[in-house]
């Protein structure tokens, strides 16, 4: 597999510096500090890493902390910590199901199992409780896979008035709430990567098959993985404030925290054995710039911190591996002589079609970058491989990195660039503050891997106790478990297998870098300029195109009203327009000459705008559509011959040079880089087209990318063009909406085309 990693050097290997936020960390505030070797380095290590204001909110102690390891123990757990509710349940998510049932072993409690009802009926027992339901206000590429809030009843109702459901649209444009909070009474409080929705529930088993494992439509999904966090007391009642400054920015309503309550009964669950207790917690977020509230990037600064202070192992569960600064900073962990052994778990797709050949796509672009620079071997990415399974993948969803034992992080943020700046989420980390800690951490960190190797902790504790001796880590731990699973007689149901991170190379050459695909950053009014103009250089250019187009408009309009209401219209009228082209329009012989005299207008330079334009006057939107699409695609071919006829030096100096950057992006990308400039054309047409066979693009993706870029600008200006005739005769509503639509069509995809073209800044 090619995996072009060639933009990467001065970022990942020649550049020893770290990224901007890493540098501030470095010189204000925490530093890993230097420890002589003993039992207790990683404590003194990281005895300061949480710090407020910095890398954390805010810093809070917890009496006791749990973690709940897949679907069954959390739904179950959370289903019983909202039965106990007196006061206030609170829930923030991405995504969520009404018909979402939390618990499946058949056992009736007197208490609905389905999600929405249960609430209901806690309303309906408890008179004091109120419920408040923040969901993420979607995007529409979700909205297939997501519960219909618009189509017939409500699923959530708006029947209750102590059930309040609110969609939050409080962030930027791309952006999303990503957090998944629970909280109850301000009491307990939940935080993870588990939403309560569908595909999500599974037992720590993960079998191929189980009946169980099926959505509210009765239909199955693969296997599926996640951890949430359990915490109480003052850090409970944090991540509720957490949920009110969240109500407050989506709905303007501020809610008020409650009161202590001394006859309340402890709500801490039934049957879940804390995991730590009397130990502190750091919650820390990320939150993008939006209106008045200021950017967070917590979550960014703390990872930093922990990759810059392991000294032993990096052990991550994530969905995602395309954080350009975290990536960075494992780069720079991997290359030290001495440093950790970094171990990730990754699914082994992240998911469906397009997330497999967008972020499987980046995630191989990071993976070969981590590879190439890990010089001691202290790199290994694995996949849990589910015996029998048929269709799909145990998907990884957790979000955990723990870090030498002493450093516990769970929370909702993938290791992606968005969850650095873009969307909003929120992360829990605990720092054990004894040698009992640190036993509890690392009991979790083997319960994990023994379930992905199908062996119990205590085997994976002796592993890693031989390899030790043997002046090992845990990678060697893991090898060794990882053979005597292949050997004949064995065949357990889940094993670790090598992540390759192999991808299409064709999908991979194609493929934008990470910046544009998944951002760090709102787009604000600079990147919006520097994307849709260019950069400053052009901006002279962009205000004559302003000028120019709103004559053009102002013409048009001009036109328009003339043909109508004056004496122009009694000698210019569509009839008369359709007898000097009735020739042309109804011969048999008329589509295919005027294709040949597009391509011949096109050739020799006549804006191509114009041509599909009259196309589509003289033919009407259909047929002028298709011959404005066969011309544009043979003139697209002739010009490409006539360039790779010519050579590049030659075509250089016929447009006069400059052009060197669109010459390269042509040889890169292939497809994705000619639909983006048949959409926005950078160049003239015709100056691409020869620009094209100078730089030895592959005829095929020319010619497929001027297909599809194409289509979508030449119906557009069908669209327009119909209105138009339709506006001359007549100035009715239909004729000005089609003339509307049009517009806006060409200006979205203008838009568009800029804002694909931003990835060579």
């Amino acid at each position: 597999m090619a995996v072009d990693t060639s933009s990467s050097i001065n970022l990942f290997e020649g550049d020893s510096s770290p990224p901007d936020s890493a540098r501030s960390s470095r010189r204000v505030g925490w530093s890993p500090r230097k420890s002589p070797s003993g039992g207790n380095e990683s404590l003194r290590a990281f005895d300061s890493l949480l710090e407020p204001g910095r890398n954390c909110w805010r810093l809070e102690q917890v009496g006791r902390l749990a973690v709940l390891v897949d679907g069954e123990d959390y739904y179950g757990v959370v289903r019983q910590a909202m039965i106990q509710a007196r006061r206030r349940i609170v829930i923030a998510s991405w995504d969520l199901h009404s018909q979402l049932s939390l618990v499946r072993d058949g056992r009736d409690d007197g208490h609905p199992v389905r999600l929405a009802e249960l609430l209901r009926h806690l309303l309906e027992r408890t008179p004091e409780l109120e419920v408040f339901v923040l969901l993420w206000d979607y995007a529409p590429i979700y909205a297939l896979e997501r519960e219909p809030l618009f189509l017939g009843d409500h699923p959530w109702g708006d029947d209750h008035p102590r059930l309040h459901f609110v969609k939050d649209a409080s962030h930027p444009v791309v952006a999303s709430q990503h957090q998944k909070l629970v909280a109850i009474d301000g009491s307990i409080a939940f935080c993870g990567g588990f939403d309560l929705s569908k595909w999500r529930w599974d037992t720590n088993a993960h079998p191929s098959e189980d009946e169980r494992r099926v959505d509210p439509d009765g239909n199955p999904y693969p296997p599926f993985h996640d951890l949430q966090m359990l915490v109480d007391g003052p850090a409970a009642t944090a991540i509720m404030d957490l949920f009110l400054d969240r109500w407050r920015w989506a709905t303007g309503e501020t809610l008020e925290p409650l009161s202590a309550s001394d006859d309340a009964p402890a709500p801490w669950p039934q049957g879940v054995d804390p995991m730590l207790r009397d130990t502190r917690v750091g919650i820390a977020r990320t939150l993008p710039a939006y209106g008045e509230r200021p950017e967070s990037r917590e979550i960014e600064r703390l990872y930093l911190d922990m990759i810059e202070g392991a000294r032993d192992c990096i052990y991550i569960e994530n969905q995602y591996l395309s954080s350009r600064s975290l990536v960075k900073a494992l780069c720079r962990s991997l290359r030290r002589r001495k440093g950790p052994q970094v171990v990730v778990i990754l699914p082994q797709r992240t998911g469906a079609w397009i997330e497999q050949h967008t972020m499987d796509v980046l995630r191989a672009r990071m993976l070969a970058r981590m590879r190439r620079l890990d010089r001691h071997g202290r790199l290994a990415v694995y996949y849990p491989d589910v015996q029998g399974l048929s269709d799909g993948c145990l998907m990884v969803h957790a979000k955990l990195m723990i870090v030498d034992d002493a450093v516990l992080r769970i929370g909702s943020s993938n290791l992606s660039n968005r969850s650095m700046g873009l969307d909003s989420e929120c992360d829990l980390c605990v720092v054990a503050k004894d040698a009992q800690e640190v036993g509890a951490i690392r009991a979790l960190r083997q319960r994990l891997l023994g379930m992905f190797l199908s062996v119990d902790s205590e085997r994976v504790d002796e592993a890693e106790r031989q390899a030790r001796e043997q002046g090992g880590g845990i990678l060697q731990a893991l090898e060794r478990l990882r053979e005597q699973q292949s050997v004949p007689d064995a065949d357990p149901p889940i094993r670790l297998a090598v992540l390759d991170g192999e991808v299409d190379p064709e999908w991979n050459r194609q493929l934008p870098d990470e910046r544009i695909l998944d951002p760090d950053r709102p787009i604000d009014g600079d990147l919006v300029t520097k994307v849709v103009v260019g950069g400053e250089e052009h901006t002279r250019h962009l205000r004559w195109r302003l000028i120019l187009g709103g004559v053009l408009v102002a013409l048009f309009v001009a036109l328009a009203a003339s043909w109508r209401w004056t004496a122009l219209g009694d000698w210019l009228k569509p009839e008369t327009l359709a007898s000097l082209v009735q020739g042309l329009n109804h011969a048999v012989w008329g589509p295919p000459v005027a294709v040949a005299a597009f391509v011949t207008a096109a050739v020799i330079a006549v804006p191509v705008t114009l041509l599909i334009l009259v196309s589509a006057l003289v033919f009407g939107p259909v047929t002028g559509a298709v011959v404005a699409l066969s011309g544009a695609t043979l003139s697209s071919y002739a010009g490409y011959g006539i360039g790779s006829y010519l050579g590049r030096q030659a075509v250089d100096r016929m447009s006069g040079g400059g052009l060197g950057r669109l010459s390269r992006r042509l040889a890169r990308h292939g497809i994705l880089t000619v639909v983006t400039v048949r959409i926005v054309p950078v160049a003239p047409f015709a100056v691409i087209n020869l620009f094209a066979g100078a730089s030895h693009l592959r005829l095929r993706d020319f010619l497929i990318g001027t297909a599809i870029g194409m289509t979508p600008a030449i119906l557009a200006m069908a669209v327009f063009a119909e209105g138009l005739m339709s506006l001359i005769g007549k100035a009715d509503l239909r004729a000005v909406a089609l003339v509307f639509v049009g517009v806006l069509a060409i200006a979205g995809l203008t838009w568009y085309g800029r804002r694909m073209l931003a990835d060579d800044r």
